[in-house]
C-alpha cells in the first residue's frame, strides 16, 4: 500500500509498505542541479552534491561515512540537470538512523573549504578523461547541440565553472536553493507508514531553506548533421529525435517501438549490424522521457571503414519499422519490459526510486497494475499509428572521428 502526504514545510512524503521483504530503501529528490547553475559556475552543483557528504551536524567526513557503514546503510548522492538526489538501502530496522543522517546532510552540512579543491581536482580529471572515452564524448557533443540551454549542459560540468566555484558559492546554494519546498522523500520496504512518517516529521520537520528556480525547457534545436573531428581508430555515430513525454497517452507504445529496434541483444539493430554483418562493436537505441520532453537516441561504435554502411543501416532500421513489426517481436518486447517491472516490484530500492520519480514528474504514483495494463494494451496497429504521428525523422546526427559521413538530407530535414 502506498501512502502520500506532505509536511507543513513543503516536503512531500511517499511511503510504500512491502511486508514481504526484510529491507527498506529511501530516495530524496530536491529541486536544483546543473540547469540551475549560473553561467559563470556551471558544475558548481556537482561539487555541492559531493560536498554535502563530507561532514554534517558536527560529524567530520570520515565520521559521517562510518556512521552510515556502521549501520549497514548503503548511501549515495548524485545530481542531475534539474534535481539533487540522496538515496540508500538498508535493513528496515535501521531506517530511523538513516533518516537522521540524511536530515543532517541536507540541513546542516559542514561544507568544509579544504574539500572543495579535492572534489574539483577529481572532477577536472574526469573532464580530461572524456578525451579517452569517445562514446561518451560523442553523446556529450550531441546533447550540446540538440537540447536547448541550459538543458544541454554536460553532467561532467564545465572546466571554467568548476574552477570558479568556492565555498562561498556552496553556502549560498545551500541557504538559497536547498530547502524542502518541492522536495520529495520516498520510502519503501518492510515498514509501517505511521511509524515512518513520525520519524520523518522528527528528522525533517524543522528543515527550512529556499527553493531552486528550475528554468523552463525551451525548444529543440533545428535538426542537423554535425561532425566532430577526432584522430581516432574508431568512429562514433549518435542520433537523437523527439518523442512522447513521460506519462503521455502513447508513452508505452513509444518505449516498445524503440525496444523492438535496439534495447537488447534481440533488437533489430543489434541483430542486423553486429550479429549478421559484424559492422560494429556496440549498437543500441533507447527511449527516454520526462515531463518536458521525450527523446529517442541511438548509438553505433564502429571503425572508419565500416562507418558509412553502419550509418546507412541504422537509418534504414528506423525508417523501415513502421508496417513491419510482427506479433512475435512485440510480444518479446512486452515480456522484457514486464520482466523488469516484476523484478522492480520485489526490490524496495526500485520501488522507492520509481515512486519518487512518478511523483516528481506526474504528481502521483502509477500503480503496478496501471503500468502492466498500459504495456499489455499496445498492439502492432497501435505502433504503426504511433510511428505515423511520431516518426523518427527528422533527427539530429553527430559523428566523431577522422572523416565526416554522407547523411541523406531527408534524415535531418522535413524537406
Amino acid at each position: 500500500m502506498i501512502h502520500a502526504t506532505s509536511l507543513p514545510n513543503g516536503l512531500s512524503v511517499i511511503i510504500e509498505e512491502m511486508p514481504h521483504v526484510e529491507s527498506a530503501a529511501y530516495d530524496l529528490l530536491i529541486p536544483g542541479g546543473l540547469a540551475c547553475d549560473p553561467e559563470s559556475a556551471v558544475g558548481s552543483s556537482i561539487i555541492f552534491a559531493d560536498l554535502i557528504g563530507r561532514g554534517a551536524g558536527g560529524l567530520g567526513s570520515r565520521e559521517l561515512c562510518e556512521a552510515f557503514e556502521n549501520d549497514g546503510i548503503r548511501h549515495g548522492e548524485w545530481v542531475g540537470l534539474d534535481r539533487f538526489g540522496l538515496s540508500g538501502s538498508l535493513i528496515a530496522s535501521r531506517l530511523p538512523r538513516a533518516l537522521d543522517l540524511v536530515a543532517l546532510m541536507v540541513q546542516a552540512p559542514s561544507l568544509p573549504e579544504e574539500e572543495v579543491e579535492n572534489i574539483r581536482s577529481v572532477l577536472l580529471q574526469d573532464l580530461e578523461a572524456l578525451k579517452d572515452n569517445p562514446a561518451r564524448r560523442a553523446m556529450v557533443e550531441l546533447n550540446k547541440r540538440y537540447y536547448p540551454a541550459p538543458f544541454n549542459r554536460s553532467t561532467l560540468g564545465d572546466a571554467d565553472g568548476l574552477r570558479s566555484t568556492d565555498r562561498e558559492r556552496m553556502v549560498a546554494l545551500h541557504k538559497g536553493a536547498f530547502g524542502p519546498r518541492g522536495a520529495i522523500l520516498s520510502v519503501a520496504g518492510n515498514v509501517k507508514a505511521d511509524a515512518v512518517l513520525r520519524d520523518i516529521e522528527r528528522a525533517f520537520g524543522d528543515w527550512q531553506g529556499g527553493a531552486a528556480a528550475v528554468p523552463a525547457f525551451g525548444a529543440i534545436s533545428p535538426h542537423e548533421y554535425f561532425h566532430v573531428e577526432s584522430d581516432s581508430a574508431q568512429m562514433q555515430i549518435v542520433m537523437a529525435s523527439p518523442s512522447v513525454k513521460f506519462g503521455e497517452e502513447c508513452y508505452y507504445v513509444g518505449k516498445l517501438a524503440v525496444s523492438i529496434l535496439g534495447s537488447s541483444m534481440f533488437g533489430r539493430l543489434f541483430m542486423e549490424l553486429r550479429e549478421k554483418r559484424g559492422l560494429c562493436y556496440s549498437v543500441y537505441a533507447r527511449h527516454g522521457a520526462n515531463a518536458s520532453y521525450g527523446t529517442v537516441s541511438a548509438y553505433v561504435g564502429t571503425t572508419p571503414e565500416r562507418a558509412q554502411e553502419s550509418l546507412d543501416l541504422l537509418l534504414g532500421g528506423f525508417s523501415s519499422l513502421r508496417g513491419s513489426v510482427s506479433e512475435a517481436e512485440l510480444c518479446r518486447a512486452k515480456v522484457n519490459l514486464k520482466s523488469a517491472l516484476v523484478m522492480g516490484e520485489e526490490s524496495p530500492g526500485s520501488r522507492a526510486a520509481s515512486n519518487v520519480t512518478d511523483w516528481w514528474l506526474l504528481k502521483r504514483v502509477r500503480t503496478l497494475q496501471e503500468i502492466n495494463e498500459g504495456i499489455s494494451a499496445v498492439s502492432v496497429e497501435g505502433i504503426d499509428q504511433f510511428l505515423g504521428r511520431h516518426p523518427f525523422f527528422p533527427c539530429s546526427i553527430l559523428t566523431l572521428g577522422r572523416e565526416p559521413l554522407r547523411v541523406p538530407a531527408e534524415a535531418t530535414s522535413r524537406g
